[in-house]
């Protein structure tokens, strides 16, 4: 009998029912030559060529695509060939898919991956929910959008040199070993939402002509991979960007020589960046420092000053101790200027400690000059020595009775009044930044 008191298990979540790609009268078209992936290419780029009637699209191929020309054309070869195959995978009967059609690959299971390498696509081509365990479409050039959605990628998604003409979209993929964009060229907008990159996300050297969006998206690049030209270096973003809520969770992608637009967006909080690193600590406070400086020309100041106290956090970790410690004192007395209650409780502590001190004196004091002060003259002297400003000690002590104070309160006076500049400077900064007082 069981347990009422237990809680059931939940529901295994259930497994999504894929289909052999072999099955896809497209990936047929594409691997009509089985493993030989050089004739294969020969033949999808033949059969596209064939059917191909832009002038301008042929044009460009010609002039400017990685994509290989076909050396040969198609002809009733190939089509007996599709024939052949498809009758040998089960799909006897099926036509040669139409040129003018949509690639749609979903709910396909590629247990021998997906090898692209210089395939030229004319249309738009769609990948939903699939699993490929092996993915390349090096040199490969997309006239058409490309939309990746809900897909795990268990090896790198190479697109290594591709060239977009069209739109990329990616939404919710999975890719386990990372993603590897180095040199693509991205002619139209391109969009990676809720993509989970679990490791190298590799965008250098891109140009970006349209606008680009990372949001939502997460990038858990582990430590040992920062070494290399990793995510955007070299990167050209000629449009707008956004990185809002993209989650950066064990390091800060590298701008070096980057070109971000003015109007490029990102997300502040520490749900989105680390505070503690294994990269290079020059190259994390660099980074902040591009961030901070774009979101100050957008008129934000609260995203601003996040970064700032990340690049001044970072700062106080580079160097000897003595070129670290005045960042270190500036962040432990102010969290970097932007807090108020730091330097207000500073300023508390100093306080109380020089009203102990002062009224100890007045207690054990017998001096003509001193009689009648008490705690409260103690309080009053030791504010006072924090607020020298306002001249409240020549105003209500008067010469004699601070001339007549011993030596060792003149220092601790003196002490407290420099130990009190900073502090408030800090204060004023925090509430500065607390209310906008620009």
């Amino acid at each position: 009998m069981r347990d009422e008191t237990q809680t059931p298990e939940a529901p295994a979540a259930p497994q999504r029912k894929l289909t052999p790609a072999n099955e896809n009268p497209w990936y047929v078209l594409m691997t009509l030559y089985g493993d030989d992936h050089e004739r294969n290419r020969e033949a999808w780029n033949s059969w596209v060529k064939h059917k191909l009637r832009k002038k301008h699209v042929i044009a460009k191929w010609q002039e400017s695509s990685p994509s290989q020309s076909p050396r040969s054309s198609w002809n009733s070869t190939h089509v007996a060939r599709f024939d052949e195959e498809c009758k040998r995978r089960g799909l006897a009967g099926v036509e040669l898919p139409n040129s003018l059609d949509e690639i749609v690959f979903c709910n396909l299971d590629f247990p021998d991956g997906l090898k692209m390498d210089g395939y030229f696509f004319s249309q738009q081509f769609s990948i939903v929910r699939c699993e490929l365990r092996d993915f390349s479409a090096r040199d490969a050039h997309f006239v058409g959008s490309l939309v990746l959605e809900d897909n795990t990628f268990h090896s790198q998604a190479v697109f290594y040199r591709t060239v977009f003409s069209g739109e990329y979209y990616s939404a919710g993929n999975e890719f386990s070993k990372g993603a590897n964009f180095r040199y693509a060229q991205f002619e139209g907008m391109l969009s990676s939402l809720h993509d989970n990159y679990a490791q190298e996300a590799a965008f250098s050297a891109n140009r970006f002509h349209e606008q680009v969006n990372f949001g939502c998206t997460r990038f858990g690049q582990a430590a040992s991979e920062i070494d290399h030209d990793c995510l955007f270096q070299n990167c050209e973003f000629l449009a707008p960007t956004n990185f809002r809520e993209a989650r950066f969770e064990e390091f800060y992608p590298d701008f070096h020589g980057v070109m971000l637009h003015e109007r490029t967006l990102f997300s502040a909080g520490d749900d989105f960046w680390p505070k503690v690193v294994k990269q290079p600590l020059e190259q994390a406070r660099s980074t902040c420092s591009s961030i901070r400086h774009i979101l100050a020309k957008q008129g934000l100041p609260e995203d601003e000053h996040f970064f700032f106290r990340r690049e001044m956090h970072f700062a106080g970790r580079i160097g000897p101790i003595w070129q670290r410690l005045p960042y270190l004192m500036f962040g432990w007395f102010s969290e970097y200027g932007y807090s108020i209650a730091r330097p207000f409780w500073w300023l508390f502590a100093i306080w109380l400690l020089g009203t102990f001190v002062i009224a100890e004196h007045f207690v054990a004091e017998t001096s003509e000059s001193l009689l009648g002060s008490d705690d409260w003259t103690a309080m009053a002297l030791s504010f006072s020595n924090l607020f020298p400003v306002f001249g409240f000690g020549r105003a209500y002590f008067g010469t004699d009775f601070l001339q007549a104070l011993p030596q060792h309160l003149k220092v601790f006076s003196g002490i407290q009044t420099v130990a009190s500049l900073p502090l408030l400077f800090f204060l004023g900064l925090g509430l500065r930044q607390r209310f906008r007082l620009r």
